[in-house]
């Protein structure tokens, strides 16, 4: 006996629409720990729970490197990143950030690195008619955090950020 066919409509306007709200509000329309969607056309997995956690970070299940769309890689997440490794390169890197953030006085850091090149940059814009808050941010967010990380970064190097 066949199943009958179920209609999954593409939710990719939607979360264009509401952006980071989507997907919970998917979650609240539903009792389902799994939803099934189309994002881009493609057929989409949603998951939630302890269950689902376990689930997505055991890597006999799911394979990062080919997880994300080529527009979201290209755009948010960037190529090499932690969100595309797999298996042991995978643990290696994301241990490496999740020790520099386990230690409070290491956010702290962080948080007082991304203040000042904040603080830096709006004293800045007192000699400027306009300024795109976008790159702002992600020049101050590089700033800060190579600053915290030790790592030299002059303002040649933060003007030529993948945002501008």
């Amino acid at each position: 006996m066949r199943r009958p066919h179920r209609l999954i409509l593409d939710n990719t306007f939607l979360l264009l629409a509401e952006g980071y709200a989507w997907l919970p509000s998917l979650f609240r329309s539903t009792d389902r720990q799994v939803v099934r969607t189309r994002l881009l056309g493609k057929p989409t997995v949603a998951l939630r729970g302890p269950d689902a956690v376990r689930f997505f970070y055991d890597d006999d299940h799911v394979s990062r490197r080919t997880a994300l769309p080529e527009p979201i890689l290209s755009t948010l997440f960037g190529h090499g990143g932690v969100q595309t490794l797999d298996g042991h390169a995978h643990r290696v890197r994301k241990e490496l950030f999740v020790s520099l953030l386990e230690d409070p006085e290491g956010v702290e850091g962080l948080v007082a690195h991304v203040r000042a090149a904040w603080d830096e940059l709006v004293r800045s814009w007192e000699d400027r008619s306009r300024a795109v808050v976008f790159d702002e941010a992600s020049r101050v967010l590089a700033r800060g955090v190579c600053r915290w990380a030790g790592l030299p970064l002059n303002d040649a190097d933060a003007a030529t950020s993948p945002a501008t």
